[in-house]
């Protein structure tokens, strides 16, 4: 299974992962970047803060960006 790496990008600083997660395809990988996204947010509201404007920015095992997912596309309306 590949493996991608769910890099933070933040206020113009990035939080690079170094572990990443192997994942069977593209829709598994949207899959955990809402999930994520979700968990992420949820502790900052609780905190007052919103989502801002970061994101999670998803990269193959070469380095390909795969999916730029920003946090507040997870949240439905």
């Amino acid at each position: 299974m590949p493996r991608y790496y769910f890099h933070i990008k933040d206020e113009g600083e990035t939080i690079h992962d170094r572990e990443g997660i192997e994942l069977r395809d593209l829709d598994a990988v949207r899959e955990e970047a809402t999930e994520s996204a979700r968990e992420m947010m949820s502790e900052e509201i609780l905190e007052g803060h919103g989502p801002g404007d970061r994101a999670f920015v998803v990269t193959d095992e070469h380095g390909h960006v795969v999916l730029t997912f920003p946090f507040r596309d997870g949240v439905r309306d």
